[in-house]
């Protein structure tokens, strides 16, 4: 409804990532609403996290059996992803997320810090499957390649 209502439906059409159109824009309200229909709370609120300090800023917090995980939304292969390492450095967890329009993957990374931790990269149309992809990867089963498939 959005794209039709600022006449970007025949971009989307031709387009290969929606992110291609809107630039990204859309790409962070497109997140927060799969987010949202994750939870059966209504009122649930979308968290974030920022230093102001350093200007690193996390997209969405997502809080799963008492811990919280970062969500990067990313636009591209950006592979530095320097604000997820420096909450990656000061959280307990060792899982990221960084949702993209690119493939499905799990990479074990480490910091500059010398911090070791897996980031799912997550396509958008898996956001659904979030829970249980990490549910898998807290008791120590393997992501596969097709989860959507499989779960």
């Amino acid at each position: 409804m959005v794209n039709y209502q600022a006449q970007v439906r025949k971009e989307i059409i031709g387009a290969s990532d929606v992110l291609d159109v809107w630039k990204g824009r859309i790409a962070e309200q497109v997140v927060a609403q799969e987010l949202l229909a994750l939870s059966d709370n209504v009122g649930t609120k979308r968290s974030f996290w920022a230093r102001p300090n350093n200007g690193a800023e996390i997209d969405f917090l997502y809080v799963y059996h008492a811990e919280v995980y970062p969500i990067e939304v990313k636009n591209g292969t950006n592979a530095h992803l320097r604000s997820l390492q420096v909450f990656i450095n000061n959280a307990p967890v060792d899982i990221a997320f960084r949702i993209w329009s690119g493939a499905f993957s799990v990479d074990s990374l480490q910091t500059q810090e010398g911090k070791r931790f897996r980031l799912v990269n997550l396509p958008f149309y898996l956001i659904g499957q979030l829970e249980a992809i990490l549910e898998r990867l807290l008791i120590g089963q393997p992501a596969t390649r097709e989860p959507y498939i499989d779960l």
